[in-house]
């Protein structure tokens, strides 16, 4: 009996003392907002006339200050992080995550 009451009585209820996760899925599909933690670069992609998407060169190194609010996303580990900065889309040459923290 006292078994049954333990059991109707903590059902449903369970503690956890884990943080939730800041991170961002290596293949998300979303733009997430973050808040650079350190300075970056950012690049314009550049293709030649004529060239193909492999050939993409990274023109324009621009330096993007520690505490800046942007739109982030990744669409796989094979492309580099893409932000978006007013009509202009740039790219992150960072393999890392370090440089940047979840805003929501």
């Amino acid at each position: 009996m006292l078994l049954a009451w333990v059991c109707l009585t903590f059902a449903g209820v369970s503690i956890s003392t884990a943080q939730p996760v800041q991170a961002i899925s290596k293949y998300s599909e979303k733009w997430h907002t973050i808040k650079t933690t350190e300075k970056v670069y950012a690049y314009k992609p550049y293709v030649p006339r004529g060239g193909a998407m492999y050939q993409m060169k990274f023109i324009h190194k621009t330096p993007i200050k520690k505490g800046t609010y942007l739109r982030l996303i990744r669409l796989s580990t094979s492309y580099p992080w893409e932000i978006v900065r007013g009509k202009t889309y740039l790219a992150i040459l960072r393999k890392d995550a370090r440089w940047f923290k979840n805003v929501t």
